[in-house]
């Protein structure tokens, strides 16, 4: 570690000011010190062992002259007393700064995250104050410009234009693509207080930590993170055995229809896949009607892909059949390997995954997996389940998960739901191929419209993110087993403000991806982006029957961060024509049920039309009292027509204009339910999405607005 005197020196060069210390090892060295200075003096003690200096009595600050010399005794019987074995060099004796805000800003090389750099308020106790805002390095003017919104949002006031523009210097000096810390021999930084004042920034207090030779890989510039992907691209070619594979072979076929060997295959045949299916089984003649190989090496014709579904322990030599037989990429469905928890057996697993690995070193072919699935394909008809529930849209969403669970289940919900979701790729363990080639291979697939994630772990997030923010399409992350670190062991105010939920939480915000905590936000973030593509502002249009679900509809609005204004002069005076008694046409609109009728014809669309012309507007929340309909109808085939009828004049607003989203309220029976599901599924192709209630309509806009800000 460097002193302060070092570190100050090091920053000095890159360009950013700083106090300049003298440093004494007596109290006679202090005063000779501190009198040649022009104002009272500040002490601190230089110790590599003592991080939190002021509360270890390690400073004092505006020391007159004739107090020096028993400041620097002071000082050093404090450190003594608080920290036995801490090694003591001397003490700092410099000129104080004037007063202006005290901002902290730190710099690491982290283990996960690479480059990374932190900014907030500094000062005594920083770790006890509001977490800092924290971004990937290196930053670019735009992403430093940032950092310092998020950090001081609450506080604008505190940094007017010069301290504003003295401080993205300082944060490009440090993190910038030509700064101290991307030069590969910075560590850690810690600055606490840069004081932003009349003279611009100056920094009061430092430290520099060298970079451990082994994170020295960690550190990446853009141009190595380019050269990063390309590679990662490079390894797995042109990825179309991925999802449309022109053959596959099923090693671990099974002749009895219950087992996963038979069903897998059967469910290939009932979904039409495309290509030749080649079930590889010791003995069996057919399967599926199928003929059946003993080998692998046994089948007459190329493969492109193949499944292994046998005991964990077979698995490394099945692989190197594959491998033989010339197949692009296997996926590996048996579990048992490092995921495996069993104390007896874990050991075991462990060893398997690194002989997979060996084996996988020594060609071309790649693998997904294991411990996974399958793989659904609509342009290929590859089944992922039941071909009963596999939708059919061959383009839209792509949805690689971590978790064979959630990757049936958006299968089976997007054919429910009619969300254009055409590949799912259950991945595992990815042993091999990882979420980071999946991202790249989404970024060029064609067919790909979105990409969704289900993580539990990314091996190297620092590179899945910075490679994230330099795609252009949409990318929503469902995350499973957040953790956070320990900050008892931190060296440094740096280390223990960089906390893994921190870090997490910045690399999402840099790279534009949509976090989301559900499988149930997962789809409506899917339904809502396939229904609109993107929500150029955050202005709602709120219109339906009843007035407390309008003003919750506002409520949720506003702690989602989206508005909903007043409506233009011109297009209320429009709105009037709509009213009757009991009815409010400001924004949230609230008319009666009986209102919303023109004798039999509904008036839905016509609301809507006009509201598509306001200005203020960016789209338009319909709700719906399914109940109260069903209330005014003499029995539920009546109120079925009626909802049909709603349904139908919402449809006929013109398509050009703000975007409409409606919220069929339902009361939860079934026939309201299915009506639902119906109708989510039938107005979607007309670019209206449906959803159950006002609040989940909401959030999904607040999800398409943050998807929406990757393409400024």
């Amino acid at each position: 570690m460097k002193n302060e005197i070092e570190s100050k020196a090091l920053l000095r060069a890159c360009g950013i000011a700083t106090t300049e210390p003298v440093l004494a090892t007596t109290a006679a060295e202090a005063r000779r010190a501190a009198a040649a200075l022009s104002a009272p003096a500040v002490l601190k003690v230089v110790s590599p062992d003592i991080v939190h200096k002021a509360a270890a009595g390690g400073v004092r600050v505006g020391v007159p002259l004739a107090e020096v010399e028993r400041a620097f005794d002071a000082i050093v019987s404090a450190c003594h007393a608080s920290s036995p074995n801490a090694r003591i060099e001397g003490v700092l004796v410099e000129e104080r700064v004037p007063e202006g805000l005290e901002v902290f800003i730190g710099a690491r090389v982290d283990r996960d995250y690479g480059a990374i750099v932190l900014l907030g308020h500094g000062g005594t106790g920083v770790e006890q104050r509001e977490a800092p805002a924290a971004a990937l390095a290196p930053l670019d003017s735009r992403a430093a410009q940032a950092l310092i919104d998020e950090a001081f949002a609450p506080q604008r006031q505190a940094l007017d234009t010069d301290g504003r523009a003295a401080l993205l210097k300082c944060l490009l000096a440090i993190a910038g693509g030509d700064g101290l810390l991307m030069r590969g021999e910075t560590g850690d930084l810690d600055i606490n207080p840069v004081v932003v004042g009349a003279n611009g920034c100056v920094a009061v207090d430092a430290v520099v930590m060298p970079l451990d030779p082994a994170l020295s890989a960690r550190v990446l510039s853009d141009e190595q993170v380019a050269r990063a992907g390309n590679a990662r691209r490079a390894r797995l070619g042109d990825g179309r055995a991925l999802f449309d594979p022109e053959s596959i072979a099923f090693i671990g076929a099974s002749t009895v229809s219950s087992k996963l060997g038979y069903r897998s295959i059967r469910n290939l045949l009932d979904y039409g896949f495309e290509g030749r299916i080649y079930p590889i089984h010791p003995k069996a003649a057919t399967i599926c009607d199928l003929p059946a190989y003993p080998t692998i090496s046994d089948v007459p014709g190329p493969v492109d892909r193949a499944y292994i579904a046998l005991g964990a322990a077979q698995v490394p030599q099945a692989l190197r059949e594959c491998q033989r037989k010339g197949v692009k990429v296997v996926q590996v469905l048996t579990a048992g390997f490092s995921e495996w928890s069993a104390a007896e057996d874990a050991a075991t697993g462990e060893r398997l995954e690194r002989e997979i690995a060996g084996v996988l070193a020594d060609g071309g072919m790649r693998m997904v997996g294991p411990n996974c699935i399958g793989t659904f394909s609509a342009t290929s008809r590859m089944a992922l389940g039941a071909a009963r529930y596999c939708p059919t849209e061959k383009r839209g969403i792509t949805f690689i998960s971590q978790s064979g669970t959630f990757a049936g289940d958006v299968v089976r919900r997007a054919q429910v739901q009619g969300v254009p979701v055409a590949r799912v790729l259950s991945c595992g363990n990815c042993a091999d191929l990882d979420l980071i080639d999946f991202l790249l291979f989404c970024e060029s697939d064609p067919d790909t419209t979105l990409i969704g994630f289900y993580s539990e772990s990314i091996r190297d997030p620092g590179l899945f993110f910075r490679l994230a923010r330099r795609i252009r399409k949409p990318v929503v992350l469902f995350k499973g087993g957040t953790t956070e670190q320990g900050l008892a062991a931190a060296g440094s105010h740096t280390a223990a403000l960089a906390t893994d939920q921190t870090l997490w939480r910045a690399a999402l915000r840099q790279a534009g991806v949509l976090q989301v905590d559900s499988v149930d936000e997962l789809m409506d973030a899917f339904l809502i982006h396939s229904a609109h593509g993107s929500l150029p502002g955050p202005r709602l249009g709120v219109f339906g029957s009843g007035g407390g679900v309008s003003v919750t509809c506002s409520d949720v609005a506003a702690r989602a961060g989206l508005q909903v204004p007043a409506f233009s002069t011109a297009n209320a005076g429009k709105l009037r024509r709509f009213g009757v008694p009991g009815t409010s046409i400001a924004n949230p609109i609230d008319i009666p049920v009986w209102g919303l009728k023109d004798g039999e014809r509904h008036i839905f669309g016509e609301i809507i039309d006009q509201l598509k012309q306001d200005p203020a507007l960016d789209v338009v929340v319909v709700y719906v009292e399914m109940g109260s309909i069903m209330d005014f109808s003499d029995d539920e085939a009546s109120g079925l027509k009626e909802l049909e009828s709603i349904c139908a004049s919402i449809a006929s607003a013109k398509p050009t204009g703000p975007k409409v989203v409606v919220a069929l309220r339902s009361t939860g029976d079934q026939t309201q339910e299915d009506f639902v599901r119906r109708k989510r599924a039938e107005l979607l192709p007309k670019g209206i999405a449906v959803f159950s209630s006002t609040t989940r309509a909401v959030r999904a806009l607040q999800k398409l607005f943050t998807l929406s800000a990757r393409s400024d």
